[in-house]
């Protein structure tokens, strides 16, 4: 949860042996690191593509309230017949 303006940093971890493509509604997110080290011309992106072993920082502004889903764009990563499980979440913008 996160008010309306507010800059919000997130780090991408993949310890896994998969991609994940990392994409958040409503907001595009801005490129900052790359493996802990500050990017010398950060860049925007819609989806993130995320390597085995790669670790990437981000941010976006949250200027729209509401609830907006973050997840895995492989979508067999997060959801099924039954609903959302896995790589997904919410970002609320109060």
């Amino acid at each position: 949860v996160v008010n309306e303006g507010d800059w919000v940093a997130v780090t991408y971890y993949n310890e896994g042996l998969m991609v994940h493509p990392m994409h958040l509604h409503e907001f595009p997110q801005l490129v900052t690191a790359q493996d802990g080290f500050p990017l010398e011309s950060p860049y925007w992106v819609d989806t993130l593509l995320v390597a085995p072993g790669q670790r990437y920082t981000v941010m976006f502004q949250a200027t729209q309230k509401g609830t907006w889903v973050y997840h895995c764009h492989i979508l067999n990563h997060a959801e099924k017949a039954t609903g959302m499980f896995g790589m997904v979440t919410a970002v609320v913008v109060q």
